[in-house]
């Protein structure tokens, strides 16, 4: 890490949230040091927001690539543009962003024992990553830290990625809601990096009415 500017007020910054999930998002007000306070993400379910003092990585693009500075959630304020303070310790690092690439998806997926073989989650893709995914669907069993295999089709290709359960939610209607961390083999990483690009150029299509 190194020493350097955080970003400005009504920069564009993306969220990181404990569980990997990544969120757009835009520089409120800062104190020019290690006080940030940012738009609280759209689009995230209240079972899902961060707790107080939950660990959020604060990133944004610059000169030299993708900048990111770990940080802390010390408070959430509501109102008609509801803000997170976050605190940093004023260290940013300089990296890559295919790290970063994540996109909405809505593929079918099994989770299976890797031991007995047996089905532990059937259910649908919310989002996918190289290093884990978001997923809904009836699981009863399953638990948080449970090692699993995720079985998946992508790009004409049945994928069976290891991995293990992070968290464990509840959607609508009672729909287990499930972060799992993956860890795929090379030529399966890149499988989901092929399709993740993919899925965020026709996302992009879609929102400029292409």
């Amino acid at each position: 890490m190194t020493s350097m500017d955080m970003p400005g007020i009504n920069s564009l910054v993306e969220l990181v949230l404990p569980d990997g999930r990544v969120y757009p998002s835009r520089i409120e007000d800062s104190d020019g040091g290690r006080q940030i306070t940012v738009a609280a993400p759209r689009g995230i379910g209240d079972l899902d927001i961060p707790r107080i003092g939950a660990a959020v990585e604060l990133r944004w693009t610059g000169m030299r690539g993708l900048y990111s500075a770990p940080g802390t959630l010390t408070e959430q304020r509501h109102g008609i543009v509801s803000l997170w303070k976050l605190e940093t310790d004023g260290k940013v690092s300089v990296g890559n962003r295919r790290s970063a690439a994540r996109a909405p998806v809505d593929d079918p997926l099994l989770l299976v024992d890797p031991e007995e073989g047996g089905e532990v989650f059937t259910g649908r893709l919310i989002d996918i990553s190289e290093h884990g995914a978001r997923c809904t669907g009836d699981g009863p069993g399953l638990a948080a830290g449970q090692s699993v295999v995720a079985k998946l089709v992508l790009e004409e290709r049945m994928l069976n990625v290891p991995g293990s359960v992070l968290t464990i939610g509840r959607g609508a209607e009672g729909a287990v809601n499930a972060v799992v961390v993956f860890e795929p083999a090379e030529p399966d990483a890149e499988v989901i990096r092929r399709h993740v690009l993919r899925a965020q150029i026709k996302a992009r299509k879609a929102a400029a009415g292409g």
